[in-house]
């Protein structure tokens, strides 16, 4: 099976289309995947790149010359650059974007139901990541559809203990959420779901980013802090009344001690040491 003969058949004009593959081995690409900003990475162009065209179709370069589906997107024109603001965490690489224009991409339901699942054979030119919607791209295989959790967004991730012990527990069934949350410190949330109180924790390189602190959460349902401690030792159970969420992420080499300053601003907006679970 053909990829051009899956776009033609949801009325793709191939000659209006370019294909892109973004190599998760170079570290412009990770860092900014990792942290969600790839729609970002891919609309930063020079002027000529999509000129004329009228969607682009999105891969991650994984093993090999494999390219993993990513989305479909609709060109609509472009602005200037210098009128985006860029999150501060984004990181440019050494490419230089003096040259560059920002495209609007919007991204369409096209094939929405293969995105992450559909892989193709990039072929040999791996180093052309920007190609002609008409080079023909073989279709290796569609991974079935599964009950997991996907992962999605940082800002959107609201995990109960049982789901987040279920991730923890298969690293390999969920490895997109091991290399995430391993990717990255932050600032997360515990929420009682049966009183309202709220627990802030932070999570730094020392500790493994997000994922090594949660890790910890799911072995011994309470993370090792103090209130949190006494809550499971009156009942065992009480941690299926947990619900995880992330506040804020930051770069994995991010200084702890800057990290644990927002921690302390977060527990303030919350006043979780008043009224929450953090006894300091």
């Amino acid at each position: 099976m053909k990829l051009q003969d899956l776009l033609m058949n949801n009325g793709i004009d191939l000659t209006k289309t370019k294909l892109l593959r973004h190599n998760i081995s170079k570290e412009e690409i990770e860092r900014n995947y990792t942290l969600g900003y790839l729609d970002i990475y891919q609309s930063m162009q020079t002027l000529n790149r999509f000129h004329s065209i009228e969607h682009i179709i999105s891969f991650l370069g994984v093993e090999g010359t494999k390219g993993k589906y990513l989305g479909c997107y609709k060109i609509n024109g472009h602005v200037p650059i210098e009128q985006k603001k860029l999150p501060p965490d984004y990181f440019i690489g050494v490419e230089s974007y003096n040259e560059c224009v920002f495209w609007r991409m919007e991204k369409t339901d096209i094939l929405s139901d293969l995105i992450d699942r559909l892989v193709i054979d990039w072929g040999k030119g791996t180093i052309n990541w920007c190609q002609n919607g008409t080079t023909e791209k073989e279709v290796l295989y569609i991974l079935p559809t599964f009950s997991e959790i996907d992962f999605v967004s940082y800002e959107r991730i609201l995990l109960t203990f049982d789901a987040l012990k279920n991730i923890i527990n298969h690293p390999r069934q969920y490895s997109e959420w091991e290399r995430r949350l391993s990717a990255v410190a932050g600032i997360y949330l515990i929420t009682d779901t049966n009183t309202g109180k709220h627990y802030i924790g932070a999570a730094s390189g020392i500790d493994g980013g997000i994922w090594g602190r949660w890790k910890n959460y799911a072995h011994t349902k309470h993370g090792g802090n103090k209130r949190l401690v006494e809550l499971i030792t009156a009942d065992q159970d009480y941690c299926n009344n947990f619900l995880f969420s992330i506040l804020e992420v930051f770069p994995i080499k991010r200084d702890r001690r800057e990290i644990l300053e927002y921690e302390a601003l977060y527990k303030q907006k919350l006043q979780t040491i008043k009224f929450g679970f953090n006894d300091n």
